[in-house]
């Protein structure tokens, strides 16, 4: 089944699921035969039912003997959970009063609601989150209708790095797009893909619209916030780590730049504790020349951007440490190695068996 479908058959399944967990009356006893006829007839559900069902349960016993006021004893493991609910559902659906009975004894709670909802949340409940989760690694593992390379071209990557460190992410820019474009894959650049008038910050903010991003990290991106404001909004997705690829500049990059002093360092220093620190301190000291400003501005009307920035920055400062460690634990591939091996740690990781010309 495709994603489409197994999208489909996730939300009308949530739908069934939810009008039969909160059922409260007798009347509504007809929403547990909704959402059996609905499992039976779904292909994906009916399928892993069975599989699931390989064990007979003796549920007239089952019931018998639970304890007065107390819930169901479930067996051990999603399987098994799955088997005995359906089995016991299936029971109900042949015996209504069978279900009623059961309920009036689930807790010592006076009113018939509180007793079901008591009976749902203890067994039903996750005999459901079992099906949806099974639903949900299904529709990890579904390939679209248009097979996995219409997966790939519809891929988007996103290129981040200081523009002090143009001359590098030219490098990288042109070597993705000449092995990913092929492939449908786009490679989204600011200098190219924000027009005259067009707001930076709003491309930046697309960064949660890629599958991708390429972080090009060196002391100046450490040090600059509109490069951290894109580490932040990458860091909001649950799976941020999976969605970065990055590589670590090092001093080995310097004759790579022209007209720059000695003092401009172009290597994070990420893999030792002091040059980690140092981050830290470093936007600890922007966070106290932001608040100087502000205190130093009469007009609170002047002072509307200035405390915006100040947010930016807090946010920096609270997420560097664990950014920054990260990096160091994850091991980023040095660009002279990544250049070498012409980028295909991460052109691999965009687009899986793919080799650079």
């Amino acid at each position: 089944m495709n994603k489409k479908n197994l999208r489909k058959t996730s939300a009308q399944f949530r739908r069934i699921a939810a009008q039969f967990l909160s059922m409260d009356s007798e009347e509504e006893f007809n929403f547990l035969e909704d959402m059996l006829n609905f499992i039976e007839k779904d292909a994906v559900l009916s399928e892993y039912i069975e599989k699931c069902n390989v064990h007979q349960f003796d549920i007239p016993t089952a019931i018998s003997e639970k304890n007065a006021w107390g819930p169901l004893s479930l067996p051990s493991g999603d399987e098994m959970v799955v088997a005995f609910v359906y089995q016991l559902l299936s029971f109900f659906r042949l015996n209504p009063n069978k279900l009623r009975g059961l309920v009036m004894f689930y807790t010592s709670e006076k009113s018939y609601k509180d007793k079901y909802q008591a009976f749902t949340r203890k067994t039903v409940a996750p005999f459901i989150n079992y099906i949806l989760s099974y639903l949900e690694v299904c529709l990890i593992d579904a390939e679209d209708e248009d097979s996995i390379t219409h997966n790939i071209k519809n891929k988007r990557v996103f290129l981040s790095y200081c523009s002090k460190d143009g001359v590098i992410a030219d490098i990288v820019d042109k070597k993705l797009q000449e092995v990913l474009t092929p492939h449908g894959v786009h490679v989204s650049r600011d200098e190219r893909d924000v027009m005259y008038k067009e707001s930076f910050r709003d491309f930046m903010n697309s960064i949660d619209e890629h599958d991708f991003v390429v972080m090009i990290i060196s002391d100046s991106y450490l040090k600059s916030r509109a490069c951290m404001y894109e580490v932040l909004e990458t860091m909001k997705n649950r799976n941020y780590e999976n969605k970065m690829l990055f590589m670590i500049l090092s001093e080995n990059e310097r004759i790579r730049y022209s007209g720059i002093n000695d003092d401009f360092l172009v290597g994070a220093n990420v893999y030792d504790i002091s040059g980690r620190v140092s981050y830290a301190k470093y936007w600890a000291q922007e966070e106290k020349k932001l608040q100087e400003l502000i205190e130093s501005i009469e007009s609170p009307l002047n002072q509307i951007e200035p405390i915006k920035e100040l947010k930016s920055v807090k946010k920096i400062l609270f997420d560097i440490d664990e950014f920054t460690s990260m990096l160091a634990d994850r091991k980023g591939i040095p660009f002279k190695k990544m250049e070498e091996s012409k980028f295909s740690p991460l052109t691999e990781l965009v687009v899986p068996k793919v080799e650079s010309n």
